[in-house]
């Protein structure tokens, strides 16, 4: 039986990996006969490539790789979503370590799921994202969950410190040295906005300046050095 909301329409998605074998086993496993909706699926080898592509052609999902020559998947990102704000982007990576996750949502996408992901999941994940929700994978979910319950876990940190969900998020896109016009646009929120995020957040951690708040971003383990 066909889901409502999905049996509608085609979703136009671009498939982001250097390797031909793993784009052609997603493209395999979206267009299994056991899928209740179709897709229109285009393919890129690099970073270059998908963001021509996505200036070119009005895609719903992108499912990109971290790790690639050229451009790293967060850039990749990052340079998209200037083009396409409202693209839903699905991570699909070998790599489990935190940094890489951090540094894929923190760029933009709204899942990180890994290779090994069963085309069930794959097809739950790319629902979720499109009702602009968060997925994770069930093995990046845990990873996720180890780290919170580190003492040293950026919400206990931020608990400290007293930030919302959104400060913590506007500290870490000013640590990636975002400016705050680009903070406004992904967060889809107004400059006066961030300003404010800015301030209170400033106020909250006792810093009077930009590398305070980096140094604040490090020890809350918003960002690493890998």
């Amino acid at each position: 039986m066909k889901e409502r909301g999905f049996d509608q329409k085609v979703i136009r998605l671009l498939i982001i990996d250097d390797h031909p074998m793993v784009r052609e086993g997603i493209r395999l496993m979206l267009q299994s006969p056991s899928v209740s909706f179709l897709f229109e699926i285009k393919e890129a080898e690099n970073g270059e490539e998908a963001i021509r592509m996505v200036r070119n052609h009005n895609f719903e999902v992108v499912m990109i790789d971290y790790q690639m020559p050229g451009m790293c998947g967060d850039q990749v990102i990052r340079d998209m979503l200037l083009y396409r704000p409202a693209l839903k982007i699905l991570a699909v990576s070998n790599y489990d370590g935190l940094a890489y996750i951090r540094k894929m949502m923190a760029a933009g996408a709204k899942g990180y799921v890994l290779k090994n992901i069963e085309p069930p999941e794959l097809i739950q994940a790319i629902k979720t994202i499109l009702k602009d929700k968060i997925y994770y994978s069930n093995e990046v979910a845990s990873r996720l969950l180890e780290s919170s319950r580190d003492g040293k876990n950026a919400l206990k940190a931020g608990n400290r410190y007293q930030l919302t969900p959104r400060e913590m998020e506007v500290l870490q896109m000013i640590a990636e040295e975002k400016t705050n016009e680009e903070i406004a646009s992904q967060l889809n929120i107004s400059r006066r906005t961030i300003d404010t995020h800015r301030q209170r957040i400033l106020q909250k951690v006792g810093a009077k300046n930009t590398a305070g708040l980096i140094k604040a971003a490090f020890e809350l383990k918003l960002i690493e050095i890998i």
